[in-house]
């Protein structure tokens, strides 16, 4: 597994990576993808989210953040922590109220799960007891 550690590994999948968040960040704002259809239970949770005014917005300005940190390369492993609990409410979203569009959730959770793996190391004072 060394050769995830491999450095042109890591820039390719870092540039990657930051685009995504960079450019879905964008769309909170700007809106240029089409809105994807959701079933019921999925619009209604996205409704409510979107009802309180800051959920998005928080959530574009956060994807900004941690995109433009994997670009330049600074705070990696603390972008890491911050989009943590975005990462898994998309996959639990995806789970559980709309199975349509898993495949980004997952790729999302791949990326994230790498990012934490190479950079584990800077975590351990964290989970020192």
């Amino acid at each position: 597994m060394n050769w995830l550690k491999n450095k042109g590994v890591y820039t390719t999948l870092r540039i990657i990576f930051g685009l995504m968040l960079i450019i879905f960040g964008l769309n909170y704002f700007l809106q240029f993808m089409p809105a994807p259809e959701f079933n019921e239970a999925a619009g209604q949770f996205l409704g409510a989210l979107f009802a309180t005014g800051y959920i998005f917005p928080i959530m574009g300005i956060i994807m900004l953040l941690v995109g433009i940190a994997l670009l330049v390369n600074k705070f990696v492993p603390f972008a890491m922590v911050l989009f943590a609990p975005f990462t898994i409410n998309i996959i639990l979203f995806h789970i559980f109220l709309e199975i349509k569009g898993w495949i980004f959730a997952l790729i999302f959770l791949i990326f994230h799960a790498y990012f934490i793996y190479v950079n584990f190391d800077k975590y351990k004072p964290m989970l020192r007891m």
